[in-house]
């Protein structure tokens, strides 16, 4: 079966096409990204304005488009922080359903950590190891641990790249003064998941921070899925990253790496959630890769409509 499956993000919009064989094994074909930013000022609104909205549904039906000209079996869809936060995130869904002919799935703080635990092990062979997956995004950040294809102990926190830059980092470079602030809050906040509780024998870091971040790190501008994907980082090398990022404006972050584009404003929010979620779990290094949310969800799906 060809699938597209759909990631409604904070700050982008993911499709990823992809096949699944008997193994239940994904496939990867095509990879789209987009940054509309559908997220601006939820944090502090509770609302997507109309331009949010209208960018967003924009994009998703050129998705639809290249969706159907890739010869997909079917469309999924889910939105998560943003829209999950959003008072009317109803108006979103029907626009995007009249509009594009997409029904959207808003997933709950925790099935999102799931799915982006199955999305980060699916490219794995050993299922017998420990996992501990930090999904960091724009609104909020997952954190999954287990064993196989289902985590068992899972979190969801209101901490993400957009939602930390509007609160907290009000300049550009910010001062120190923001950057303590900012740390002491998410710091507060990690404390919700038992990481002296949890023994994992691998991390990963998904999503677009920690790629974003792992091609900094190697001095790589153009994105390719075997630069991120299992790329081993140290505790050290992140710690370089960051403190290289504090001191750049947004315009000489994106010179940095093609993958800053759109994440310029919010990456360095992004990496202080990272090195902090990093320093919590004593880790002396982590993995990152591209295989977050949509993978997982397109295994969900798929599962689902095969009646599993």
């Amino acid at each position: 079966m060809r699938y597209a499956s759909i990631d409604i993000g904070t700050n982008t919009i993911l499709m990823l096409i992809g096949e699944i064989d008997g193994t239940e094994s994904i496939a990867p074909i095509k990879d789209f990204y987009s940054v509309p930013r559908i997220g601006k000022s939820v944090s502090s609104t509770r609302l997507l304005d109309g331009e949010s909205i209208s960018r967003a549904t924009e994009i998703l039906r050129d998705y639809r488009r290249i969706a159907e000209r890739y010869g997909v079996d079917r469309i999924f869809a889910s939105a998560t922080s943003a829209v999950r936060d959003a008072l009317n995130r109803d108006q979103f869904i029907s626009a995007v359903r009249d509009s594009c002919g997409i029904e959207v799935e808003v997933i709950a703080g925790e099935i999102e950590a799931k799915l982006s635990f199955l999305g980060a092990v699916s490219g794995d062979a050993d299922r017998s190891a420990r996992s501990l997956v930090i999904d960091i995004g724009g609104g909020s950040t997952e954190f999954s641990y287990g064993t196989g294809a289902k985590p068992a102990r899972v979190e969801s926190i209101n901490v993400g790249a957009v939602r930390i830059t509007e609160m907290f980092l009000k300049h550009t470079p910010p001062s120190d003064e923001e950057l303590v602030r900012a740390e002491e809050y998410i710091g507060d906040e990690l404390k919700r998941f038992p990481f002296s509780e949890v023994e994992p024998d691998r991390i990963f870091a998904v999503a677009g921070t920690a790629t974003t971040i792992a091609l900094i790190a190697q001095g790589q501008y153009e994105f390719t899925p075997e630069a991120v994907n299992n790329y081993r980082m140290s505790s050290p090398a992140l710690e370089e990253v960051f403190d290289l990022l504090r001191e750049k404006m947004p315009g000489e972050i994106r010179k940095l790496t093609e993958a800053a584009e759109g994440r310029e404003d919010v990456i360095l929010a992004g990496a202080l959630i990272l090195r902090k979620a990093v320093q919590a779990a004593s880790a002396r290094e982590f993995l990152t890769t591209d295989r977050g949310l949509r993978y997982g969800y397109l295994l969900y799906k798929h599962m689902q409509s095969s009646g599993r």
